[in-house]
């Protein structure tokens, strides 16, 4: 009896082991396969606002919705941001114009969404490996249980 209890701590261990690494691995590797870019994602999108900033550099830029370039506040120094640091545009990230006339990044929305299907798989991927850990160790049970009634 000792024996066998032994024997599913070890397969246990070993199975949890190597459903960390795998599971991980797919991780990573749907990361990779995505192509998101967590800077973008993560880092705040800041655009220049009328109404809590001082705009002190101006650019032309293309603009998509727009026919021809317009000019755009490219450096800003925000009055809420107290290091009094100079906010300025990211660059080579294309702007939109919307509806409303209001700019706002073009790939924001579409990393969004992709980092909401990377979310949906990480959570199929927890999943899957927790109940593939759970019928593993359940049908070694049933071995060990079978093996130890032979004898």
């Amino acid at each position: 009896m000792i024996f066998s209890e032994s024997r599913f701590r070890w397969f246990s261990f070993w199975i949890t082991f190597l459903l960390i690494i795998v599971c991980n691995g797919m991780l990573l590797g749907a990361l990779w396969a995505s192509g998101l870019d967590l800077e973008f994602v993560l880092t705040n999108s800041e655009l220049y606002d009328p109404a809590s900033g001082h705009c002190v550099g101006v650019a032309w830029m293309k603009v998509s919705g727009v026919d021809s370039p317009i000019q755009v506040c490219s450096e800003w120094l925000d009055t809420t941001d107290p290091t009094g640091q100079v906010h300025t545009l990211r660059p080579h990230e294309p702007l939109a114009m919307g509806p409303d006339g209001n700019l706002y990044y073009q790939n924001a929305r579409n990393a969004d969404l992709q980092l909401l299907a990377l979310l949906a798989f990480t959570i199929a991927v927890i999943f899957s490996g927790m109940c593939l850990k759970r019928f593993l160790m359940t049908w070694y049970q049933l071995q060990l249980q079978a093996g130890k009634q032979q004898l």
